[in-house]
């Protein structure tokens, strides 16, 4: 396969080598030029889309389209554009937010370098009171799971004022989130219950664990029992839904539940997933069921795709490094 894609890559920049050709020497021959340079542009686009992450690798129109209208500056835009792609993804911890400023009218700071340069964990971290102040206020527009980790660090603040607006910011915050699922649960208890209800409710209760809001580790062993158990009615009413075995899978591994793992695994690879998603949680299970080699093969097929994921790179210069025969 990744002979075809060369190939075709090649014979696109050959042809549009021919069709630049044919319309130097002789502008006469209008009708090759157009073909050469139609067909240049066609195998480009097959063989450059495979540059591309994930389910754009099948937009191959994109390369070709952007060969078609701009010769040369196309394919070179197609590489660039590839590029970004295949690029880190942006951690949402580290998003940038603008801030309140210190002075006195309170205007939004807007100048580069300053507080609005700086991420919003650095500024909880700042020696400046007021900074921190307006920073764990902002924390209110955030996702829960974006603001709750903050406000408890905000929590142990030397300010008093921040801990505060961080105590009263975080029990409002987690009384609309279970106010949330107290009404999800009523509706399952006053109606057919549809997959959609169950699913959303399930990825609720996981994330009274994954904020660690559930409380003590029976408490959240219980809560992620429910959600599994949410999710098999899901998976039953919606059997063509690959997202309910994704999420069943995931929260099987999180309870250390290795059979269940195994039973939704056989659900999700069912649906065909992209591995570039799956395959993390798939090391994960080789972790949990104490399979080193096929987690070290995983890890080199990961790494061999060109994923990007600076985590799973350092697991595998790990597993698969010099010191990898040591621990065998």
């Amino acid at each position: 396969m990744k002979a075809l894609r060369i190939l075709a890559i090649a014979s696109g920049l050959g042809l549009h080598a021919t069709a630049l050709a044919l319309l130097i020497r002789s502008g006469r021959s209008i009708g090759w030029i157009v073909v050469a340079h139609v067909t240049g542009s066609i195998a480009w686009g097959l063989g450059a889309a495979a540059m591309f992450p994930g389910a754009r690798r099948t937009a191959w129109w994109q390369p070709a389209a952007w060969a078609l209208a701009f010769p040369v500056a196309g394919p070179l835009a197609s590489l660039a554009f590839a590029a970004i792609l295949r690029g880190p993804e942006v951690d949402r911890s580290a998003k940038r937010y603008i801030i309140w400023n210190d002075q006195p009218h309170g205007e939004w700071s807007t100048k580069s370098g300053g507080a609005a340069g700086q991420s919003i964990v650095e500024i909880l971290q700042s020696p400046r009171t007021q900074l921190r102040r307006s920073a764990v206020l902002a924390l209110r527009d955030l996702d829960p799971q974006v603001a709750i980790p903050l406000l408890r660090k905000g929590l142990q603040d030397s300010d008093e004022q921040v801990r505060i607006y961080a105590q009263n910011i975080l029990s409002t915050m987690l009384e609309r989130f279970e106010q949330g699922i107290k009404q999800l649960e009523q509706r399952l208890g006053t109606e057919t219950i549809e997959p959609a209800v169950a699913t959303r409710l399930a990825e609720q209760y996981f994330e009274l664990v994954y904020l660690d809001v559930a409380g003590d580790e029976e408490t959240a062993a219980h809560y992620l029992s429910k959600a599994l158990a949410l999710l098999e009615h899901a998976a039953n009413g919606a059997p063509d839904d690959g997202s309910v075995a994704y999420l069943g899978f995931k929260y099987a591994l999180r309870a250390r539940d290795v059979p269940a793992a195994r039973r939704w695994h056989e659900r999700l690879d069912a649906h065909r997933p992209e591995a570039q998603h799956v395959q993390p949680w798939r090391m994960e299970l080789a972790f949990l069921e104490g399979d080193w080699p096929r987690l070290r093969t995983q890890l080199a097929e990961f790494v061999r795709a060109g994923h990007v994921n600076p985590r799973i790179e350092e697991l595998a210069r790990f597993w698969n490094g010099p010191e990898a025969a040591a621990r065998s």
